[in-house]
């Protein structure tokens, strides 16, 4: 007997979609899974099926790409399901970017590296303004230059920071710090688990004067984005006090030009 190869096929307001046409969202905003925590939604999914539809939007190439849902699609994919219940969006890669980081913002169990990352994607790939970014997500422009600088830290870094647990206000620790000091305080914070005051005093003590009365000069910018930054949130404050100042971003192949126009 021949089997029928699947089909996208209408359910109601559901479609039933081949997951073999699935697609996981290059500009998804999760990036971190837990082992522990995929292996018990797998041993739900295998018990109960898909209980939530994922949300999809519709690729040109006939394929779908998930806006939600992947840590169920990994689940059903582990279990060797054929198709899987989705609701199919309007829009494309930029709007399921926007759905996706929404919900993380409302709540979702995103990282807050997780978050920047979605951020700096919308502004760099799409080349969206930061202030607009703000304003569509429902969040100060500020919020989103401070989540931001939390890229500082390198990834490496920054996966040992999820996977053990750190919140946000011991990341931002690490922030005024040398590369190599980075790493080393977090080696001591893992190993020896320092509560918060104990990091904080550990990374002043790195930022101290060396011997001799010299003070040490913290330079740990990979590239231009920091600098990038702070252009933008100065630009962002005078139109908060009232200045109308007016920046232009244009990309030139790998340079970037800026244009602020405002009164004396």
């Amino acid at each position: 007997m021949i089997k029928e190869k699947p089909r996208v096929r209408a359910a109601g307001q559901i479609l039933l979609v081949p997951a073999e046409k699935l697609r996981v969202n290059p500009l998804r905003a999760r990036i971190y899974y837990n082992e522990e925590s995929m292996a018990r939604l797998t041993r739900s999914v295998a018990a109960f099926g898909i209980l939530e539809p994922l949300c999809v939007v519709a690729a040109a190439d006939g394929n779908y790409v998930l806006v939600s849902g992947e840590r169920r699609f990994r689940a059903a994919r582990r279990l060797g399901f054929e198709t899987l219940p989705c609701v199919l969006l309007p829009g494309g890669g930029e709007e399921s970017l926007y759905a996706s980081l929404s919900n993380a913002v409302c709540g979702a169990p995103l990282s807050f590296f997780e978050v920047a990352l979605a951020l700096e994607r919308l502004h760099d790939r799409f080349g969206v303004p930061y202030e607009e970014i703000a304003q569509r997500l429902g969040l100060e422009p500020g919020e989103v230059y401070s989540r931001l600088r939390l890229l500082r830290i390198p990834p490496p870094l920054r996966l040992v920071m999820v996977e053990n647990g750190l919140s946000e206000a011991y990341a931002r620790i690490f922030l005024p710090l040398e590369e190599a000091d980075m790493a080393r305080l977090l080696d001591e914070v893992v190993k020896e688990r320092l509560t918060l005051c104990e990091a904080k005093a550990r990374a002043r003590a790195l930022l101290s004067p060396d011997e001799g009365g010299k003070g040490r000069v913290v330079t740990f910018y990979k590239d231009s984005s920091a600098f990038r930054n702070t252009i933008e949130t100065a630009v962002a404050r005078c139109r908060t006090v009232g200045l109308p100042a007016q920046m232009d971003r244009e990309e030139r192949g790998d340079e970037v030009e800026y244009r602020i126009r405002m009164k004396k």
